[in-house]
């Protein structure tokens, strides 16, 4: 398939079977019985046939390393991106969402910022792939439990709540933060959406990472020497506005 045929196939997939996958999620997740036995379902179609494993962070994201990590921000505890992974059937991961990433990839490859720059369809491409890592993430942190934390260690009341609750302690926001973030998968036009999304070339010699669901991500990838910052929500008119406000997070996080 064409990277446009991916998109569209997902679009479809989203739009026709993202409701009945959402409402699952949030009864075996956030609101249904925490001890219920739970049958592993695709996050996109919601079949439970032929299920595999997609990373939430694509490996060559990180360069496969087994030793890279991120730190959940709910109980600090420490998880390897090669260990984070989701439920998704063979079709949607082996060839709807390899496709895609492999055109990302390819694009990352060819764009040197220099002698050539991102096509107008490239640029939302870009953008439509870090939605789903946003889409992703919020996912993990939905079915993810919270266990214990750095210093306080295992609680019990807690151990078996979920991340994503025990981040905003309310399930209308887990449930309309997810909803709106598989809604933007869901959505084709993305021109609005442009000056969101900063690109730039990296001096950085390792991979680096944070994320916010369903506000920002950020991302450097010494393998192709670029690094992104996009913001899921906001809008600009102008793309300086959105680079001041991206320079200001980075350096808040990196304590520069």
């Amino acid at each position: 398939m064409t990277i446009d045929e991916n998109f569209l196939k997902l679009r479809g997939i989203v739009r026709r079977h993202g409701r009945q996958v959402m409402r699952k999620l949030f009864k075996d997740y956030v609101m249904g019985p925490i001890t219920k036995k739970l049958i592993p379902y695709c996050i996109l179609c919601g079949t439970e046939q032929n299920i595999t494993k997609e990373h939430v962070l694509p490996k060559w994201v990180f360069e496969s390393n087994a030793k890279r990590f991120f730190t959940t921000d709910v109980n600090q505890l420490s998880r390897s991106y090669i260990n984070s992974t989701l439920p998704a059937c063979e079709s949607c991961n082996s060839i709807l969402l390899n496709g895609i990433e492999k055109y990302i990839q390819r694009t990352l490859s060819e764009v040197d910022l220099v002698n050539r720059y991102y096509t107008a369809e490239e640029w939302d491409n870009v953008i439509r792939w870090l939605e789903i890592l946003d889409f992703k993430f919020q996912v993990l942190d939905i079915v993810t439990k919270f266990r214990a934390h750095k210093t306080a260690g295992y609680i019990p009341a807690l151990a078996d709540i979920s991340i994503a609750f025990m981040r905003d302690m309310s399930v209308r926001s887990v449930t309309s933060k997810a909803r709106l973030s598989l809604k933007r998968i869901g959505t084709k036009n993305k021109s609005r959406r442009a000056n969101s999304l900063i690109v730039a070339r990296t001096i950085e010699k390792s991979f680096h990472y944070f994320h916010k669901s369903g506000q920002f991500i950020h991302l450097e990838l010494p393998t192709y020497n670029k690094g992104f910052f996009y913001f899921y929500e906001k809008e600009y008119k102008k793309d300086k506005a959105a680079l001041k406000e991206a320079t200001k997070i980075i350096r808040e996080v990196y304590e520069v």
